[in-house]
């Protein structure tokens, strides 16, 4: 009676677990609208949780049974299942470094692939010599010496995510709707219980259970991005002014761009080339701001672009690197038209200074910006 009763929680959670990942799947729940790579990511993660959900369940089913046919799939399933920890782990880093729009260095990505190799390579090993599990006599599985090693390097590849994910909070990064932590906590925990109470399975729910937490997380982020440029919406302003008054001393730099001649290029090369240099925008500010804050389209061709760590010289500074690199993409683009923007800002104290007021000035010095431009530039041209 205990077995069968152990066989159907083990099931049962199992059967949890899948039925999540299949929902996720269903319901195109890991379509993040910013970002292909990011859904790939997440994508692949998904079924690799869903056949460990199955996979679980198989070795279990195989596990003590008579017969070469259960040997097989005890062998099969496990390998499979330590298999998987190479999509896991290095998935969640990736996944975290490609959302804060970061680059791990090339040497913690060659020291990950050699993590790989090497859980690889130890399965292969463990076909012929049990080092990380075996099956005696009866067809039962047995955890073996090197077992631990896997679930060392899975739990250094999350911890080493998180710590990415913490390195960008402290450099001031709003990452609100990313709370790496909700796919960390249930995932380690459901790691510990299923390593030290020995026949609970619940690690692979618990990868369910994080990446249902996740895919929300970065599906409320979407409720917040501009469909068009894949920057966030005007409705993020709000989202990030309660944030700043959080940020230790509260001082924060803003700028708005506003785009000259861009109802000309819209005129006379069509709306589907304005959506691409709206687009094109974007991309410069993106990679011109990078980790240093948000790029907010504020409505039409008007952007908007908070520095969350404010310092002496940083809208200069950051004016110009905006105006240098629309420089060198109407250098490179091939364009019948040149892109160009004009450029307020201000440093401001998120305590004393509401959103109107903030935007308010910097609209003022951006206007002043582009009565300058047109005193040399024909309004009608897109050049």
């Amino acid at each position: 009676m205990s077995a069968e009763i152990s066989f159907a929680s083990y099931y049962a959670t199992n059967f949890l677990g899948a039925l999540l990942m299949l929902s996720l799947l269903l319901s195109r729940g890991w379509r993040i609208q910013a970002s292909r790579s990011e859904s790939r990511i997440l994508l692949d993660m998904i079924l690799a949780a869903l056949a460990g959900c199955v996979f679980d369940s198989a070795a279990w089913l195989c596990d003590g049974r008579g017969g070469a046919l259960a040997r097989f799939g005890v062998y099969a399933s496990n390998t499979l299942l330590f298999s998987l920890n190479l999509v896991i782990g290095p998935g969640f880093v990736t996944l975290v470094t490609r959302h804060i729009h970061e680059r791990l260095p090339g040497w913690h990505r060659r020291a990950i692939l050699v993590l790989c190799a090497l859980e690889l390579s130890l399965l292969v090993v463990n076909l012929f010599a049990p080092l990380v599990f075996f099956v005696d006599g009866y067809n039962v599985y047995h955890r073996a010496e090197l077992f631990w090693i896997y679930i060392a390097l899975e739990l250094a590849l999350l911890v080493y995510g998180a710590a990415i994910y913490l390195a960008a909070l402290r450099r001031g990064r709003l990452l609100r709707f990313f709370p790496v932590w909700l796919f960390f906590l249930p995932l380690v925990l459901g790691i510990a219980v299923q390593c030290f109470v020995y026949g609970v399975s619940l690690i692979w729910p618990s990868v369910g259970v994080s990446l249902c937490a996740l895919t929300i997380c970065l599906q409320k982020e979407s409720i917040y991005l501009d469909k068009l440029t894949g920057v966030f919406n005007r409705f993020y302003l709000d989202e990030m002014q309660a944030a700043l008054k959080r940020c230790r001393g509260g001082r924060y730099a803003a700028l708005m761009l506003d785009m000259n001649g861009f109802k000309s290029i819209n005129d006379r090369f069509s709306h589907a080339e304005g959506d691409a240099a709206l687009i094109a925008v974007a991309g410069i500010l993106t990679s011109t701001v990078r980790t240093a804050g948000a790029v907010i389209r504020f409505a039409g061709d008007e952007f908007i672009i908070v520095l969350e760590r404010a310092r002496e010289g940083c809208v200069e500074e950051y004016r110009g690197k905006i105006l240098s690199a629309i420089e060198v993409y109407n250098k490179t683009s091939g364009k019948p038209y040149a892109l160009s923007a004009a450029v307020g800002g201000g440093i401001f104290d998120a305590e004393r200074d509401g959103i109107t007021d903030c935007l308010s000035a910097i609209d003022r010095q951006m206007y002043a910006d582009k009565q300058e431009y047109y005193r040399t530039h024909d309004r009608r041209s897109g050049r």
